[in-house]
């Protein structure tokens, strides 16, 4: 059978995806008018969902889609108009749904993340229907039949197969309970087969329930919709009966709902980190088949070993080494997973955050198919989220100052991803007002992040507001201007081994644009050493490596084919005693825009380095980004490339200002 604490991955995963298709559907919906196929999409998102959960008897989500459900119906049939409030009705019902499977994912299902929008919105959807709001939790209590009440005798024979296929026939029984009240379950015991032929594994369960309720056959057949097939579900109307008719249900067979066991909620608890990667098969196949080559391989070389055929080893390990090099990266490749994942979820955002600022945005996306980490997924949609909300918010200008400025009315976003070399570019640009670089200097002055007579270059400049409390909103909403945000994405984006730079034109509008790894689990280096420690570059920043016999002055600056290149002397950064030689070997590097050198005492070569995380000790030391274990069992120290040229540059600063600040004091000391 399959395990429970998996399915409920499964269905959490699958809920925010029918929910992205929801948003999205709802989304066309609103620019297009009313259309039968999407109106559709997001019956199909609410009915699955609220299938799904009631098969793991989640009350609240179960209870909530019902009513949305049946709104939905009408509007399907025609009988409600699909209005602008109802759209909007409709996108924060979906908002509401997405916070209880967040609070599943949290194992908090029981709890209503949020009663008062619950109570809100069902008001707002019984109006639509035009009813008054009723109670959607399961009956278990004998209560006098409503008028207007039917009943109804189901008889259910689920399917052998159901217990193989992950199916819990007390779950849908538990489902059927909230369309009414049960008068009688009975069990049915007469097609059992004897003890020696049962097939634990098969499902034998028969059952003959009096249901009362509202429902209508079709409704109630809903219910069993993911067993309908192979089962014999057989739904007959009964004779009304008078309330003060009591209905006798035998002792034998009898089950009572409350009686029904759920799983502890201790064992139904989800770990919050657990996720489910699709992939598809055929990567699945190409893996396969490299391990069937390399296990072919391996024999071959203990084959030649037992003969001592030592010559024709070595041309099997090379093979051996190609093949586990493959393996290598279809299994990292099995990770992969499509940027349209998080880009999916901002044609919703931009719409909501637009309404509130009053802006009329057109949010444009391509790139989408470029695969990232799934890693690395989730920990970009905050930073990508925040920009893109500043983007809107800071950015693009209220409608009239556009028309002023010759603008059309409409702003525009833009979301891209490509694939660069080893690496992912995620760019995110808008043709709003761009960034003041005086203003920025201005306030940077006003916070004494900066000296007044600084001299900055216009990427300087435009790092500033990276600083923590950094803001130049006049202001303050709640999107953005209190000065918190900015370094948050910065850090996040460091932490992912990433960067982020600027372009931007005053009047034109502005590009964020954020440079990624593809994994974070493996990845090419190449290797140097200072004094007897061990350091490794990530390979696709590094240009060129240069042998340096010249004496260098005290500048920090080489002379490179006759082109000044600012260097790192690495035994210094670290206070590591360089090896006595004459001979220093430099590899050149580039970061973004920047490029420098970082200066070392030996070349060793290529690896292919497993990252592993720094040790307690090393985790708030800059300019360090990982370790990795080298053949020899050694310890290599990554090192984060951006981060030491940030550090490189805060101490060259630094300098600048002692030297500034000495000779006033000599100045001084003169006059």
């Amino acid at each position: 059978m399959i395990d429970l604490k998996t399915a409920r991955v499964a269905l959490i995963e699958e809920s925010r995806e029918l929910l992205d298709a929801m948003d999205a559907a709802l989304l066309e919906l609103e620019q297009e008018g009313r259309n039968t196929e999407h109106i559709n999409a997001v019956f199909r998102a609410a009915h699955t969902i609220k299938g799904s959960a009631g098969l793991f008897g989640l009350d609240l989500i179960v209870g909530f889609t019902h009513v949305m459900e049946s709104l939905l119906v009408r509007v399907r049939n025609g009988e409600v108009p699909l209005d602008p409030d109802l759209l909007s009705l409709l996108f924060d019902c979906g908002t509401y749904i997405r916070s209880l499977i967040d609070a599943l994912a949290d194992s908090d299902e029981l709890v209503d993340p949020d009663p008062v929008q619950r109570t809100a919105l069902l008001a707002g959807l019984h109006a639509y229907l035009g009813e008054a709001p009723v109670a959607t939790t399961i009956k278990t209590e004998d209560t006098p039949a409503a008028d207007g009440m039917n009943r109804w005798l189901l008889t259910l024979t689920f399917y052998a197969n159901a217990l193989r296929d992950g199916m819990d026939p007390l779950s849908f029984i538990q489902y059927l309970g909230r369309l009414g009240k049960f008068l009688a379950m009975r069990t049915d015991s007469s097609q059992l087969p004897t003890l020696a032929d049962i097939d634990p594994e098969s499902c034998y369960l028969r059952f003959e329930i009096e249901l009362e309720s509202a429902a209508c056959r079709d409704e109630i057949a809903a219910t069993f919709e993911f067993v309908m097939e192979g089962s014999d579900i057989r739904i007959e109307p009964l004779p009304s009966l008078p309330p003060s008719v009591e209905v006798a249900i035998p002792a034998a067979g009898e089950v009572h709902l409350a009686d029904i066991d759920r799983a502890p909620v201790a064992e139904r608890r989800l770990g919050a980190r657990q996720t489910l990667v699709k992939v598809e098969a055929r990567k699945l196949d190409e893996l396969i088949d490299t391990v069937g080559e390399l296990v072919i391989a391996a024999a071959s070389g203990r084959m030649f070993v037992s003969k001592k055929q030592f010559d024709s080893v070595h041309d099997v390990m090379s093979e051996i080494e190609k093949l586990v090099e493959q393996i290598r990266n279809k299994s990292l490749n099995l990770r992969m997973t499509p940027i349209g994942d998080i880009f999916q979820r901002f044609p919703r955002i931009v719409r909501d955050v637009a309404k509130d600022l009053g802006k009329k945005i057109d949010l444009q996306i391509s790139g989408a198919d470029a695969e990232l980490d799934k890693s690395m997924i989730e920990k970009l949609a905050d930073p990508l989220l925040h920009i893109v909300r500043n983007a809107i918010d800071h950015g693009i200008e209220p409608i009239e100052q556009r028309l002023a400025a010759g603008k059309p009315a409409e702003g525009k976003v833009r979301l891209h991803a490509l694939q660069d070399s080893g690496n992912i570019v995620i760019e995110v640009s808008d043709d709003g007002r761009g960034l003041n670089q005086e203003r920025i200097r201005a306030k940077a002055v006003e916070q004494g992040l900066i000296a007044a007579d600084a001299t900055l270059d216009e990427q300087a400049v435009f790092a500033l507001i990276f600083h923590p409390g950094f803001s130049t909103a006049e202001k303050v909403s709640d999107l953005s201007g209190r000065g918190v945000g900015m370094d948050v994405v910065r850090r996040n984006i460091e932490q992912l081994r990433g960067e982020i730079e600027i372009e931007s034109t005053l009047g034109q509008g502005s590009i964020f644009r954020i440079r990624l790894p593809l994994t974070l689990a493996i990845i090419d280096c190449f290797q140097v050493t200072v004094g007897s420690s061990n350091f490794a570059i990530p390979l696709e920043l590094v240009v060129e490596c240069i042998d340096l016999e010249d004496e260098l002055d005290d500048y920090s600056i080489v002379n490179l084919r006759g082109e000044p290149l600012p260097y790192i002397t690495l035994s210094e950064i670290f206070s590591i005693p360089p090896l006595p030689s004459t001979i220093r070997c430099m590899v050149v590097v580039q970061s973004g825009r920047r490029r420098a050198g970082i200066l070392v005492d030996r070349l060793v070569g290529e690896l292919q380095a497993v990252i592993k995380p720094l040790g307690y000790l090393l985790q708030g030391v800059r300019g360090l980004g990982g370790a990795t274990i080298l053949g020899d069992g050694k310890v290599a120290l990554i090192l984060d490339v951006p981060a030491l040229l940030d550090l490189t540059s805060q101490q060259e600063a630094d300098k600048v200002r002692q030297a500034e600040r000495n000779g006033e004091n000599a100045s001084a000391s003169i006059q």
